[in-house]
């Protein structure tokens, strides 16, 4: 039996392509539709699955766990990692791990043997067992030794990615292979294997060992008030996660023992599954992957439309192809074959199409992602992170299996159901061996009929992803055009990064005065400024901090959030930001930690905490500003008041802003501003390397991570980058589906008037003319155009509001952008809908009437 129906099958495919083959046209169009529709599909679960699926861990990463704190009474949160103690006391324990492994991220100066410039690169420090624990081996070399990773070992060796080893010249000799990082020399003793991170996408390209800790970052490990290091561990074998769970308070009780911070209260040890996206020092929410999870769901969203619009569109024309297919379908019905056979014959035709589809959509799904990476490389903050990509761009087997289930979905939508639906008309006698002589009568019958409603369902959400592509696209270009509320035309800055250098605070505010001194005398410069934040610059520094107004009894009334910066004297005047009342920051209190607690805000932090008062003289508080040299709960008086300026493009609006005098923090990355002559491109170049000899005269070790012009940073912007992306990719989404959309209309219009030819050819004989006769057949399509588009406005309004958190700049019902894609959906229908009626209006009504 099971070979009966082998052969059986057999002929069917042999049957199926032979019908394919002899419908060039129809086999062509439907495989292009469908090869662009699974190739974005793919190319999107490709991204999703690395995102949020694929194994980060090669060695069983079910049993691989983080480690994180819970402090009772305070939310579940907890405000540290781990010290070396800590970590050395879980790792001896074996009541639950296995095995416990330490890493912490750092920002290292590299000078490698073939360059003479410092390049910062992102490196992670891992304890001894961190890459056996992750069941990992080196690609070549070895990795580090435990007497390599005893706190302040000060062995300074150094591990490197794939692509970096590559760079410097590959092979497998390590003997005189160097680099120099922050200064010292590490000799190089392993390769990381390509594609190991503990992030999706990215890997860093430096590895060091705990024992280096202090070379690499300034932190002493042996210091047991040092909490820098993240945990992770493999539970023993056999042991879950629920029971491992229930054996945590023993190890808690043990590290109360040791714990240095006894004055912030207990903490409970906690496990979970490690995060995809950074390191966990908190227990996860409910809302954790938040941003990774919506981004997924949005472009799967997008992708899933487009594969909908592609089976209504095939959908359609296989209705339209099984219908003239009638004679042939009611002679293998009336000789005894069964639905079911007849059902496996247009099926499998449907596969046939589906599959040949989903390898050309593998194709062009890889050559989307080839320019994904190529753009993400291109990307400024990526080429100055000093990571590299950890991709592999050949589809997986998650990648094929979910192709082939596109695949199989397609065929269900386009070719399964058309074919039962025609097989039940033709046994129910709806159509027979004359089916080309019937038509529909009734107006409404016909406008509504199945084809003619999966063509309005294919409007309708085509206007959906051109309006969702025009909306990402108006809130780019509205982006590149934002006034950021300061001048940074001829402002150069210097990123200076005390993380890279062993300098206390006393010798760095001297050093930042003696700096704005010897700079303000230079030729060309005329004005000079320190802060410890970048607006649209790379540093996450400048958070939102509660503040409150507060009276001299401390009493607070009214709390607003503050985006804080600590900056020297005339920083307003360098920047650009107005000062609107009051006045600026003294030399003397920009540098002196002692004196009366002075700070300026600006109008958004005015409008909210004193609105439609003079906020000069009054005071606000916080009850912990982190690196505040005064006792938080003291007021702090408001000496001024400037305009409001933005901090990224992806804002919603400007922040409020609150200014510290520089002193009053314990800044580890500064940002010095100098404004000076930068008219053209030879200028800037000529100021640049002025000023960077200046700074190297003054200090030959200085840790300069970059000097650009602030109008360079602004292009480079991060947030501006995604917006571009974002809109780039959601408009190639929207025009494929608008192609896909203008196929469907045509074929559906063509296929109409093809069966209307005969009422066409009696029509024209009794007198009508074409002119009549065009309008008859525009009528109705401009009426399904006009539906679908209607319906399309109110689904598209609906996604705008789905979309409102992640758009920028603009309206999610922005009339005009809605207007516009409306109005070149409908273009584009009509012109599909013309072309069919204007080559039926030229008809000669004899030739079709002697043809039927």
């Amino acid at each position: 039996m099971t070979r009966i129906w082998i052969l059986h099958l057999m002929q069917d495919i042999r049957f199926a392509f032979r019908m394919l083959k002899k419908n060039p046209g129809f086999t062509a169009i439907a495989m292009l539709s469908l090869a662009l529709a699974i190739g974005v599909n793919s190319g999107v679960f490709w991204y999703v699955n690395a995102m949020l699926f694929k194994p980060l861990i090669p060695l069983r990463p079910s049993e691989v766990v983080s480690i994180y704190t819970i402090r009772p009474g305070t939310a579940g949160l907890s405000s540290r990692p781990f010290s070396f103690s800590e970590f050395s006391l879980l790792r001896e324990s074996r009541e639950i791990f296995a095995d416990v492994s330490s890493i912490y991220n750092a920002r290292v100066g590299v000078v490698t043997n073939n360059s003479a410039e410092k390049q910062w690169k992102s490196a992670y420090v891992v304890s001894d067992n961190f890459f056996s624990m992750h069941g990992v081996t080196p690609a070549a070399g070895r990795f580090f030794l435990p007497e390599e990773s005893r706190p302040n070992a000060n062995i300074p060796v150094v591990a490197v990615s794939s692509s970096l080893w590559e760079r410097l010249g590959g092979g497998n000799e390590f003997n005189g292979r160097t680099l120099t990082i922050n200064g010292t020399i590490h000799n190089i003793v392993g390769v990381v294997p390509r594609g190991f991170s503990l992030l999706p996408f990215f890997a860093p390209e430096i590895w060091l060992p705990m024992g280096m800790a202090s070379g690499a970052s300034g932190q002493d490990l042996a210091d047991a008030g040092t909490f820098t290091l993240y945990l992770r561990a493999r539970l023993q074998p056999g042991l879950t996660l629920e029971a491992a769970k229930a054996r945590l308070p023993v190890l808690t009780d043990r590290l109360e023992t040791i714990a240095a911070d006894a004055d912030e209260g207990a903490r409970t040890l906690a496990i979970t599954t490690p995060p995809r996206v950074g390191f966990l020092t908190a227990p996860p929410s409910d809302g954790f992957m938040s941003h990774e999870s919506f981004g997924a769901a949005l472009v799967i969203g997008m992708a899933g439309v487009v594969l909908l619009v592609a089976c209504l569109n095939i959908a359609n024309m296989f209705l339209a192809r099984n219908t003239t297919r009638s004679d042939e379908l009611s002679v293998r019905l009336a000789l005894g074959a069964s639905r079911g056979r007849v059902l496996r014959i247009l099926s499998v035709e449907g596969l046939i199409i589906a599959l040949l589809g989903g390898a050309a959509g593998l194709l062009f799904s890889r050559f989307g992602i080839l320019i994904f990476i190529n753009s993400l490389m291109s990307m400024p903050s990526f080429t100055s992170s000093g990571v590299s990509l950890s991709l592999d761009t050949t589809p997986d087997i998650r990648v094929l299996l979910a192709t082939f289930l596109f695949c199989v979905i397609s065929t269900l939508v386009f070719a399964v159901l058309p074919a039962w639906h025609i097989i039940r008309e033709i046994t129910k006698g709806n159509l027979s061996l004359q089916h080309t002589t019937r038509t529909t009568t009734d107006r409404w019958g016909r406008l509504f009929s199945g084809r003619h409603c999966l063509l309005m369902a294919q409007l309708a959400f085509s206007l959906i992803l051109l309006f969702s592509g025009g909306l990402f696209f108006r809130g780019a270009a509205a982006a590149a055009r934002i006034d950021p509320g300061f001048d940074p035309r001829g402002d150069l800055v210097a990123e200076i990064n005390y993380n890279f250098a062993d300098r206390d605070e006393e010798s760095v505010r001297i050093f930042m005065a003696a700096l704005k001194d010897e700079l303000r005398t230079s030729p060309g410069v005329n004005r000079i400024a320190v802060a410890d934040f970048l607006p649209f610059g790379a540093s996450l520094g400048g958070p939102g901090v509660p503040v409150a107004t507060a009276d001299t009894t401390g009493k607070q009334v009214r709390t607003a959030m503050g985006s804080v910066t600590a900056i020297s004297s005339d920083y307003f005047n360098t920047m650009g930001i107005k000062l609107l009342r009051g006045r600026d920051f003294t030399d003397r209190e920009c540098l002196q930690s002692e004196g009366p607690f002075v700070v300026i805000i600006d109008q958004g932090m005015a409008d909210a905490l004193f609105p439609g008062e003079n906020p000069l003289g009054k005071y606000i508080q916080r009850s912990r500003m982190p690196g505040l040299k005064k006792t938080p709960s003291d007021p702090m008086e408001i000496v001024g008041v400037v305009s409001t300026h933005w901090n990224s493009i992806l804002d919603k609006s400007p922040p409020p802003h609150i200014f510290f005098p520089l002193a009053s923090r314990s800044p580890q990355r500064v940002y010095v501003h100098v404004r000076g002559q930068m008219a053209d491109a030879a200028t800037s170049v000529a100021f640049r390397e002025q000023v960077r000899s200046k700074l190297i005269s003054l200090d030959p070790d200085i840790p300069l991570e970059s000097l650009k012009p602030y109008t360079t940073i602004l292009k480079e912007d991060t947030g501006l980058w995604l917006l571009r992306f974002a809109a780039v990719l959601s408009v190639s989404v929207g025009l494929i589906t608008l192609l896909l959309a203008v196929i469907g209309v045509y074929g559906v219009r063509a296929f109409v008037v093809a069966r209307r030819m005969r009422e066409i050819g009696i029509r024209m004989a009794l007198g009508a003319s074409p002119r009549r006769i065009y309008a008859l057949l525009i009528r109705q399509g401009a009426v399904q155009i006009v539906i679908g588009l209607c319906v399309g406005v109110i689904l598209s309004l609906a996604t705008g509001k789905l979309l409102n958190s992640i758009i920028f700049h603009v309206s999610p019902g922005d009339p005009l952008v809605l207007g516009l894609a409306a109005l070149i959906l409908a273009a584009v229908a009509f012109l599909a809908t013309w072309i069919p009626a204007r080559r039926a209006a030229k008809v000669d009504p004899m030739e079709v009437l002697r043809w039927e």
